[in-house]
């Protein structure tokens, strides 16, 4: 039996499978880095990377983190949020994958 489901398609799945393998990278090769921007946001409560010429502004609330990705020429790309919980326990354990999944999403489709 195939693992596709109707309305599946195989640039579906292709895709899928690329972008989840650069979440996985990330949070493997930047895992240092990740913590540190961990701590930095716990205490600053936001913050704002660059990656690659791509800006991201992470905000932290009492909930969660949202993200803001803007391109060289300051056009909002995406937007997200994340509900990670209360505790700063929680909250450290949760933003290096949230980290991961935000240059995932500014960077797959640079590299396409």
């Amino acid at each position: 039996m195939s693992d596709i489901r109707a309305g599946d398609s195989i640039g579906d799945s292709e895709w899928d499978q690329k972008y989840f393998n650069l979440i996985l990278e990330l949070e493997e090769k930047y895992a240092s880095r990740y913590e540190m921007q961990s701590s930095k946001l716990l205490v600053d409560k936001s913050m704002e990377i660059l990656i690659q010429g791509i800006s991201i502004t992470y905000k932290l609330d009492r909930l969660g983190c949202s993200y803001s990705i803007r391109d060289e020429k300051n056009s909002n790309l995406q937007k997200g949020w994340s509900r990670i919980g209360w505790g700063k326990s929680a909250k450290r354990k949760a933003l290096p994958h949230l980290f991961a999944k935000s240059e995932a999403d500014a960077l797959i489709d640079l590299n396409q």
